[in-house]
């Protein structure tokens, strides 16, 4: 995928088509809270925050559709990430912008990759030094990621918290949400059949995550961002791109999809 570096980098984020997922979101939402499907909307949760490239366009939507006082909540298990976004929220809210450290050395950044600890600095410099966006997935600079960048992902990131100082943000798997209801949830999760970054590739169950999602949506809105989904979906938006890196042609486009998640009680893999 080809890497816009003004934007946060993040493997598998959604800068780019962002705004265009978090509005779907929303119309489909607010008809569905008009048409009956739910009494009330307590708030919106992302379980897999990640770099917020659909989060930030969320609450000033709701806003505009007279959503005032709803509760917003984010989590990853990434508790580098969390911390900057905890970090990062909390300068915002006291009028302060955070600055994250902009010139590391390979060496630095190799210290931190293997100290063990989940800290701010660690979760901006994990990603946006990296290669792709991949955590701590190969040292930036040395495949021609200049100073500028990250000056911008600096900047980004201080301007995603001026429009989200209010999320609460906490670390941990997507099943710290198990108890929410009214509420529209909208998951990322690592998508089959690709690298995937949730802890070891083996750590995250697709199917699990379905039958989830699938109880959840029985008084939740839930929408799930992905390649493929089971039945009991269905497909509310879809946008098409290119990979790079790929011999074969025919593994250069997919389609990236959003669905919109419904009850079942049993779901055939």
């Amino acid at each position: 995928m080809n890497v816009d570096y003004k934007m946060t980098s993040y493997h598998g984020g959604k800068q780019r088509i962002g705004k265009r997922i978090a509005q779907k979101i929303v119309d489909i939402s607010i008809e569905m809270f008009y048409d009956g499907n739910m009494d009330e909307i307590k708030g919106y949760c992302e379980p897999f925050s990640g770099m917020l490239g659909v989060y930030r366009h969320i609450p000033v939507l709701f806003e505009d559709e007279g959503f005032e006082d709803l509760r917003y909540l984010a989590g990853d298990t990434n508790g580098s990430v969390i911390a900057m976004w905890k970090k990062v929220t909390l300068e915002a809210r006291k009028g302060r912008t955070w600055k994250p450290p902009v010139t590391v050395s390979e060496k630095e950044y190799n210290i931190m990759k293997r100290d063990g600890r989940d800290t701010a600095d660690k979760g901006f410099v994990g990603h946006q030094y990296s290669f792709g966006g991949q955590f701590f997935h190969g040292y930036g600079p040395k495949y021609g990621k200049t100073a500028s960048a990250y000056q911008n992902a600096s900047k980004r990131v201080n301007d995603i918290a001026d429009e989200l100082n209010d999320v609460k943000f906490s670390k941990g798997n997507y099943k710290q949400f198990s108890k929410l209801k009214q509420f529209v949830i909208y998951c990322d999760p690592p998508y089959v059949n690709t690298e995937c970054c949730y802890g070891r590739e083996s750590a995250f169950d697709n199917d699990e995550f379905w039958d989830w999602a699938q109880e959840m949506a029985k008084s939740n809105i839930v929408f799930v961002s992905n390649y493929n989904a089971p039945k009991g979906t269905e497909v509310v938006f879809k946008s098409d791109h290119r990979l790079t890196g790929f011999k074969s042609a025919k593994k250069r486009s997919r389609s990236e999809r959003l669905y919109l998640v419904k009850p079942s009680r049993n779901r055939r893999r």
